[in-house]
Parts: C-alpha cells; sequence; structure tokens
C-alpha cells in the first residue's frame, strides 16, 4: 500500500506521498511545505535571505505584501489600481494607473497620496483634505 501519512507526531524530515505524487516536508507531524508537479505550497510563513525572483507572476490571494525596509520597484511596466480586467489594451507604460475609486471624505490624517475619481485625479498632503491635481 501507497504511503500517505507522516510517521508520528513527532516526525521530522521528508516523506514520499505516493498517493499524491508528491515530495512532503514535515516538522513534528505536521506538514509545512511539499513539492509536486504543479508547484511548491508552502502552509507556514516563509522567510527568504537575499533575492527572490520569479519568472512568473506573484499573487497574494489575502494579506497585503510589504516591504519593511528599502524601495517597492516596478522597473518595467505599471502600477495598476484596481481590477485588471476594467483596464484597456492600449494603456500608456510606466505609469501609476488608477481607475476610479471612492474619494475620502473630510480632513485625511496621512502622509498624503494620490487618487482618482471619474473625472480627476486627486491628491492629498499632509493633514489636509483632498484637492484635485491642476493640469
Amino acid at each position: 500500500m501507497p504511503y500517505q501519512t507522516a510517521a508520528t507526531p513527532r516526525h521530522k524530515g521528508w516523506w514520499l506521498d505516493q498517493i499524491n505524487n508528491r515530495l512532503v516536508a514535515v516538522y513534528n507531524g505536521t506538514e509545512v511545505f511539499d513539492f509536486d508537479t504543479n508547484d511548491m505550497a508552502v502552509a507556514q510563513a516563509l522567510a527568504t535571505v537575499g533575492i527572490t525572483s520569479a519568472s512568473g507572476g506573484i499573487t497574494a490571494t489575502t494579506g497585503n505584501i510589504v516591504a519593511t525596509a528599502g524601495d517597492m520597484r516596478v522597473t518595467a511596466g505599471n502600477i495598476r489600481l484596481g481590477a485588471v480586467e476594467a483596464f484597456g489594451t492600449t494603456e500608456p507604460t510606466e505609469w501609476i494607473i488608477f481607475k476610479s475609486g471612492t474619494q475620502p471624505a473630510g480632513t485625511i490624517t496621512t502622509s498624503g497620496g494620490l487618487g482618482a475619481d471619474d473625472t480627476t485625479v486627486q491628491k492629498i498632503v499632509a493633514g489636509g483634505t483632498i484637492n484635485s491635481v491642476q493640469t
């Protein structure tokens, strides 16, 4: 019979899940990640040192993507705020592109920001209210 689960609750190491055709890493009987023909699935927090590269896309389905130091950089393409399917195919390149959003109301307690409604690009300055960007 194919081996499916870790041997004991104290098992630490690798095992071959022959039923699901994957290689599994286990710590104290708990699966922490696995490799199969489609992906590497990580069940715990992942910390990397150095550069992490992706030749495909990176998707965060919940939570945030946060840089605690350094810069968030886009060296080619656009930063798009809004659903991808809402953008046309002839959008500009190397721009921050806004789709219509909800304006904040009243005084904003932030360092600043940019946004857009249906007709204008708007700015917020520290401790101020929202104003249209002048052309």
